[in-house]
C-alpha cells in the first residue's frame, strides 16, 4: 500500500476518533447542542466514502494536472450530491431528528473534507 495512503488512513482514523469523543462529550455535558443519535453512523459513512475518494484521487494525481483537477471536481461534486440525497432521505423519514442530523452531518462533512484537502496538498508538495 502507498505510504501516503497509509498516512492518510492513520490521520483520518485519528480525526474520526476525535469527532466521536467530542460528540460524546457534547451529548453528555452540553445537551443544549443537538447532536443526532445517529452521529456514529454518519462518521462511519463519511469515513468510508472519504477513504474511497482519496484512493481515487491518489491514482488521479499520477495523471496530467488537468486530468486530476477534472477528477477532483467531478468526484467532489458527486460526493456532495450523494450526501445531499442521503440527508434529504433521512430528514424525510425522521422529521423529529432532521435538524440535528443535518447540522451534525455538515460539521463532520467539513471536518473530513478539510482533512482530505490538507492531505492532498501535502502530497502535492
Amino acid at each position: 500500500m502507498d505510504k501516503a495512503f497509509v498516512k492518510f488512513i492513520k490521520g483520518l482514523s485519528a480525526l474520526a476518533i476525535v469527532l466521536i469523543v467530542i460528540s460524546l462529550l457534547l451529548i453528555r455535558y452540553v445537551p443544549a447542542i443537538a447532536v443526532t443519535p445517529s452521529f456514529l453512523y454518519i462518521i462511519i459513512f463519511i469515513y468510508a466514502l472519504t477513504l474511497l475518494v482519496f484512493k481515487m484521487l491518489l491514482k488521479g494525481q499520477q495523471e496530467k494536472l488537468s486530468h486530476f483537477v477534472n477528477l477532483y471536481l467531478l468526484v467532489n461534486f458527486g460526493k456532495l450530491v450523494f450526501y445531499i440525497i442521503i440527508i434529504f432521505i433521512y430528514a424525510f423519514l425522521n422529521r423529529a431528528d432532521a435538524a440535528s442530523f443535518i447540522l451534525t452531518f455538515f460539521v463532520y462533512y467539513f471536518a473530513f473534507t478539510a482533512f482530505e484537502i490538507v492531505s492532498l496538498l501535502q502530497i502535492k508538495k
